[in-house]
């Protein structure tokens, strides 16, 4: 069954020739109590086709996608199959420093592993989780200092304690609540799929297309892809607490450091936000605490002179500006 395109909205022109003035490429959501205000693609999908960005685009999510393993293992602490604060040493019998390390440091990037270099090989799970083991701990646990190979472990005890990979775990209890259709998992084929953007590099305005990464190497960190409104329903989902209850999701948001870093999420003041970046593409994803208004910007172009986060502060005093 085909999916029906996603229409483009645009209830608001000032939001509108704000991004675009910006000089923003990719695709925006924007929501004002609980109402999309604004989805529309902004440039192009790919430069060489000259095919534009829409709401149908598709985007590696980056990082973000940590949010959505961090979902997971808080579901599987409210069912009480693990406890954020289980040492790791429960799971992985000989990770280095493994009675100290808890679940909870990893999860708030505080663990202080050494981690791993990502290179262009094809590498297993397990592999990873041997390099992780074995470069160690470089300082005293409780310092932030965000590292990839946080979640690499994170994925590795999801997938022992539910015995099934994460992706038939994330399909079953992550999309389906949250009504999620448009995911997947990018690989090299990534763009040959329908509706799939290229990741730029802009320099002294140059368009320079970024080779992908072994997307092995990003097993349940970096490595799926989506359009605009499926993360919004992600997002959604969340905040009705679809997946856990309230004293989760507040777990979820509470920083674990001065960094501001939750489980998946910053807490900032204005936006609760997450970001990515991989191969070109941009992904900022915030929402205000009281979970009515949403600022998704999914961009296919890294460029120096556009700051997201700035965006965002732009985006939001706009939305305070508006009357619904």
């Amino acid at each position: 069954v085909k999916s029906p395109a996603l229409a483009t909205i645009n209830k608001d022109q000032t939001l509108d020739n704000l991004i675009a003035k910006s000089g923003f490429t990719g695709t925006a959501l924007i929501v004002k109590n609980n109402q999309i205000i604004l989805r529309k693609g902004y440039g192009n999908a790919n430069q060489a086709k000259k095919s534009l960005n829409t709401p149908d685009t598709l985007y590696p999510i980056a990082s973000t996608e940590k949010a959505l393993i961090a979902t997971c293992i808080l579901q599987l602490d409210q069912q009480h199959r693990l406890s954020v604060n289980d040492p790791i040493d429960k799971y992985l019998a000989n990770f280095p420093d493994g009675n100290q390390l808890k679940l909870r440091n990893f999860l708030t990037h505080t663990s202080n592993i050494v981690g791993r270099a990502e290179d262009s090989q094809t590498k297993s799970l397990n592999q990873m989780i041997k390099e992780i083991e074995s470069n160690g701990v470089r300082g005293p646990i409780g310092h932030w200092r965000y590292e990839d190979s946080n979640y690499t472990v994170l994925v590795k005890v999801l997938e022992q304690v539910t015995h099934e990979s994460y992706k038939k775990y994330l399909t079953q209890h992550v999309f389906k609540p949250a009504g999620i259709k448009t995911v997947g998992y990018v690989n090299q084929n990534f763009s040959s799929l329908k509706n799939a953007s290229i990741g730029y590099l802009k320099q002294n305005n140059q368009l320079t297309a970024v080779a992908l990464p072994n997307f092995s190497q990003l097993y349940g960190v970096s490595d799926m892809y989506m359009n605009v409104t499926s993360m919004y329903q992600f997002d959604r989902a969340l905040m009705n607490k679809k997946f856990f209850n309230a004293a989760h999701l507040q777990e979820m948001f509470t920083p674990g450091s001065s960094s501001h870093y939750g489980m998946g999420f910053y807490n900032d003041s204005g936006l609760i936000v997450n970001r990515g970046y991989v191969s070109g593409w941009v992904i900022s994803n915030g929402f205000t605490h009281d979970g009515k208004d949403y600022i998704l910007l999914f961009s296919n172009v890294k460029d120096k002179q556009l700051s997201l986060g700035k965006l965002n502060d732009e985006i939001l005093h706009e939305l305070t500006q508006i009357k619904n």
